[in-house]
């Protein structure tokens, strides 16, 4: 006996379909300002700003992926994807976490030598460069912000790390100004961010791998659950029971339940179904016995 909840799947293409425009707004945002920092890394000599030339490239190839795979996402079940496309979603958010994750340690690998030989740069520049760069950033960080998606908590990291780097970068371009002793820091700032997007990316990274894995999601609290099935009149026992994540927001369940066929086993049926629908289930598999 299975039943796809009609609202719930309809609310999960609502997610991937918003996700898909956040992200398509953020990708022309970095793409802009990719040509930006490209120019002011050049012209400032900044190691901090030439790292995040390479950190901004990875910004719009993992945006342009993350946007291309909620997309995919958006799809209808198919004969060959029966569970619909979600999981397209959770694949992106690792391949752009891994990929950042490299790029972080490709800048920290770049950055380590310039804090023992560091090189002039110029101050002023980096300036009006990182005043851009945060506004750039902000802006994209307050579209993704309250996004469901796992690639859109993992874009949103990025560039709320991107917003830390440029306001340390602001930082750096002031003391810069005053203290020409201070070159060291330059690169220090780059591998303090790239520490940072290398926990939180790895965070993100564990848990998608969790959903592609198939654990029981985090939300879902399976004694509560089953507690609340057993107390529904004419249900003795709870024989199997399984659940598993579509994308991190949607989950899918399959129940065998031990009744009693002296009570009305639709009406049983139907309390089942509106307890699930409290944990965002979009598709349900009952067998009783």
């Amino acid at each position: 006996m299975g039943k796809r909840v009609a609202s719930f799947h309809k609310d999960t293409h609502h997610h991937h379909k918003k996700a898909g425009e956040n992200l398509a707004f953020v990708f022309f945002m970095n793409l802009t300002f990719n040509i930006l920092v490209i120019i002011g890394g050049l012209a400032t000599n900044s190691m901090a700003i030439l790292a995040d030339c390479i950190h901004d490239l990875s910004d719009t190839i993992s945006i342009a992926l993350a946007w291309a795979l909620e997309k995919v996402a958006q799809k209808d079940s198919s004969d060959k994807y029966s569970y619909g496309y979600q999981r397209f979603s959770i694949l992106g958010a690792v391949i752009i976490s891994i990929f950042v994750i490299i790029i972080a340690l490709i800048i920290i690998k770049e950055a380590i030598p310039r804090l023992f030989a560091p090189e002039g740069v110029d101050a002023g520049g980096m300036l009006i460069v990182a005043i851009v760069g945060i506004i750039f950033k902000s802006i994209s960080v307050h579209r993704l912000h309250g996004g469901e998606t796992f690639n859109e908590k993992a874009i949103l990291i990025h560039q709320l790390g991107d917003v830390f780097e440029w306001i340390a970068i602001l930082v750096l371009s002031l003391v810069l100004m005053f203290w020409d002793g201070a070159q060291y820091l330059d690169p220090f700032v780059s591998i303090g961010i790239a520490l940072w997007l290398i926990f939180n990316l790895g965070r993100n990274l564990y848990k998608s791998i969790e959903v592609l894995l198939q654990k029981t999601p985090n939300y879902f609290d399976v004694d509560d659950f089953k507690t609340q099935i057993l107390a529904i009149e004419g249900v003795n026992a709870i024989d199997d029971f399984h659940i598993w994540s579509l994308d991190g927001i949607d989950s899918v369940m399959t129940l065998k339940v031990n009744v009693d066929f002296g009570k009305n086993v639709d009406e049983i049926k139907k309390e089942i179904y509106s307890i699930s629908n409290k944990y965002h289930v979009v598709d349900i598999t009952i067998e009783f016995d």
